[in-house]
């Protein structure tokens, strides 16, 4: 009997291992519905590296989201990696070429063109249904901004552009507030530029109606913003398209702020404290000034979208994306999409660096509106015109924000500092 027992036992585990090799063998691929099949049946997680260019205060929001991510779920375990700004493009570039980079990075749509030409970065559409990402759940504009050839090579995550702040109390005591709290002036850009002059007239000696970086790259960013409003163009065909009737309209606009002593000259980087300390009453700058601004208890200011001074609305704006680099471990590249599509649904907890969520439906979570200011700018997602995808737009606009400040300095007229930034430009495209 006992030996009838022994055989039968050893027929069942030799036939239990083969089911459960048949069983591996079906299930090679990681399923989407059941975490516990993401290491190839095996039940191990995906191990995913993750590259950020975050060294500033939005690298601690990002990592906690990676945490939070990671304590989620038991499919994928996601490693972080931050970076330092100044070298993480020539560092991510580098990677690429060598097929050393990571699973998944972060890279601005702005920087788009410079990494797609390696052929390192991978096309998402066929990884996205796998992944279980609907790319009509991200807003139009962002997704689009993601599209080459017609795939999508990356996924947004946010949208971070130029804004405006003001200060409620001295808008107030100005006569220049509607009873909402938003600013009271007529349309366009002789409005504004009223509203301007009446601060001037009414404020403390030692406070400035406006502050922007007049000499660095804000005085680009706004230059660039005013000329989309106008309908302009700053390419056009692959042609740079800088020195025409819509950029010298929009630098007479900012110099006229500059000599009329309604925003202060060469103050560089300072915009940011001289706003914060009650020193300005106005200020455009980027939405990741928020969460800098708010820790000042003693500043009341509000935070709308860059203001519509021409025929249409239009802001400088860029977005963080996640790109996946090529690799033969397709589990990993459909982690990786899972993995930055999760990012963008908690697109709020992002916001609290300031950031606009990709996803409108982020915008209409209570988490979302619970946050301060951030709602009163959501809308600059729709206005913001994507820069141009070339290869050469960095040193570009280095070479046309160089001309801009030696006009707002009175070293050049505005036709010659936009004729002389045409023609570095043109000289950039043709090498």
């Amino acid at each position: 009997m006992k030996r009838k027992l022994n055989g039968l036992l050893i027929l069942t585990l030799i036939l239990g291992l083969v089911l459960a090799g048949c069983s591996n063998g079906n299930n090679s691929q990681p399923s989407n519905e059941n975490a516990s099949n993401a290491g190839g049946g095996t039940g191990k997680a995906i191990e995913l590296k993750y590259w950020v260019p975050f060294s500033g205060s939005d690298g601690e929001f990002m990592e906690g989201m990676v945490k939070k991510f990671n304590e989620s779920q038991s499919e994928i375990k996601v490693e972080f990696m931050n970076n330092n700004w100044e070298n993480y493009y020539p560092k991510l570039l580098s990677s690429l070429i060598a097929k050393s980079a990571p699973d998944v990075a972060v890279a601005h749509v702005s920087h788009l063109a410079e990494l797609i030409p390696t052929g390192m970065v991978e096309p998402l559409d066929e990884l996205a249904k796998d992944a279980g990402l609907d790319w009509a759940s991200y807003s139009k504009n962002q997704e689009t901004s993601v599209i080459r050839d017609g795939q999508h090579v990356a996924v947004p995550l946010d949208t971070h552009a130029v804004v405006m702040y003001y200060n409620k109390k001295y808008l107030g005591d100005a006569g220049l507030l509607n009873e909402d709290g938003t600013i009271k002036m007529e349309p366009g850009a002789e409005g504004f530029t009223q509203m301007l002059r009446t601060l001037k007239e009414k404020l403390p000696a030692d406070v400035s109606p406006m502050i922007i970086g007049s000499n660095n790259i804000f005085t680009y960013w706004i230059w660039y913003a005013l000329v989309q409003q106008q309908g302009g163009t700053y390419m056009k065909d692959g042609q740079a398209t800088i020195n025409t009737p819509e950029g010298k309209k929009a630098m007479e606009l900012m110099k006229t702020w500059l000599d009329e002593g309604l925003t202060l000259p060469d103050i560089g980087d300072n915009s940011y404290d001289i706003f914060k300390t009650s020193k300005a009453a106005v200020t455009f700058t980027g939405v990741w000034a928020t969460g800098n601004f708010e820790k000042e208890t003693s500043l009341d200011f509000a935070a709308v979208p860059f203001p519509q001074l021409f025929s249409q609305p239009a802001a400088w704006g860029d977005s963080h994306t996640l790109i996946v680099p090529k690799q033969d471990d397709r589990a990993k590249q459909v982690a990786a999409v899972k993995f930055a599509n999760w990012l963008a649904d908690n697109g709020a907890m992002w916001a609290k660096a300031g950031h606009v969520p990709s996803k409108p439906s982020v915008l209409e979570t209570e988490e979302y509106k619970a946050l301060p200011y951030r709602a009163g700018y959501a809308a600059v997602m729709n206005d913001v015109k994507y820069m141009p995808d070339t290869p050469k737009l960095g040193a570009i606009n280095d070479a046309v924000l160089e001309s801009l400040v030696q006009i707002n300095y009175g070293n050049k007229s505005i036709d010659d500092g936009l004729k002389d930034a045409q023609e570095k430009a043109e000289k950039l495209l043709s090498k």
